[in-house]
């Protein structure tokens, strides 16, 4: 857990420094039109994200509903990316692939039960934390002069975020916490972007996150061990802007 919260800052370390080198190189550089080699540098960039929240909770006794979901607030945040494109003219001019690294916190929240009907409390808590998440990117451009471009996406999850399950019933069948170890899981995402004429990149997009399912095992007042599963699940929205970073005259 250590390494993750080490990894996670060293990364935004890394993406803010180079930010600012980016920034005062770019004040020395004339625009130039934009150019399928321009994705091919390093790209830094942020995202202004509304992440909606839901957990699905699966009681494997039957002491609460099945299937129930608990939904929260959305979270509006903004996370940092790094991005890096290739295109390969031997399969189409127009394709681009390459890889992505996202940075972002999420905020602490309570599920809201919205099953309704008999259902017996048992909403999970997700305590705040960062995560990191590495992805592969492949699309191709729409138009001739390669300004509009649509790119998938596909990638891991690695965080310090964990989950607690505290059962809210009054009558008498109060389950003990139990907090699940830390959350991993994978993401598939859509964008498109605009690469401009002074080669910032303009980006809208969706991504869903899907974390692996965790057991929480509790005990009830009886003594008796009662298990679910839960899983976390986030939808997130976002506008983002892209800029290259030159490395070779950085390292000149």
């Amino acid at each position: 857990m250590k390494l993750i919260k080490k990894s996670i800052l060293l990364t935004f370390q890394v993406i803010l420094s180079l930010i600012i080198l980016n920034t005062q190189i770019s004040f020395a550089q004339q625009v130039v039109n934009s150019q399928i080699t321009n994705l091919q540098t390093f790209l830094l960039g942020a995202n202004i994200n509304n992440t909606s929240k839901k957990s699905k909770l699966d009681d494997l006794l039957g002491y609460n509903s099945l299937g129930r979901e608990t939904y929260s607030d959305n979270d509006n945040n903004i996370s940092l990316t790094l991005t890096k494109y290739f295109s390969n003219k031997d399969i189409s001019d127009n394709f681009i692939y390459g890889f992505s690294v996202n940075v972002a916190h999420l905020k602490k929240f309570e599920g809201r039960d919205t099953s309704g009907g008999l259902a017996l409390g048992g909403n999970p808590i997700t305590f705040q934390g960062n995560y990191i998440n590495p992805e592969l990117k492949v699309g191709s451009f729409l138009d001739e002069k390669k300004h509009f471009f649509i790119n998938a996406s596909y990638g891991k999850v690695f965080s310090d975020i964990k989950q607690r399950f505290r059962d809210d019933v009054t009558a008498g069948l109060t389950l003990a916490d139990n907090t699940s170890s830390s959350l991993e899981g994978t993401s598939k995402g859509i964008e498109l972007a605009y690469n401009s004429e002074s080669n910032i990149i303009y980006k809208l997009g969706l991504k869903n996150i899907h974390f692996k399912k965790e057991k929480l095992e509790s005990l009830n007042n009886n003594g008796f061990s009662v298990p679910f599963n839960d899983q976390l699940s986030l939808r997130t929205i976002y506008i983002g802007f892209d800029m290259p970073l030159t490395l070779d005259k950085i390292f000149k």
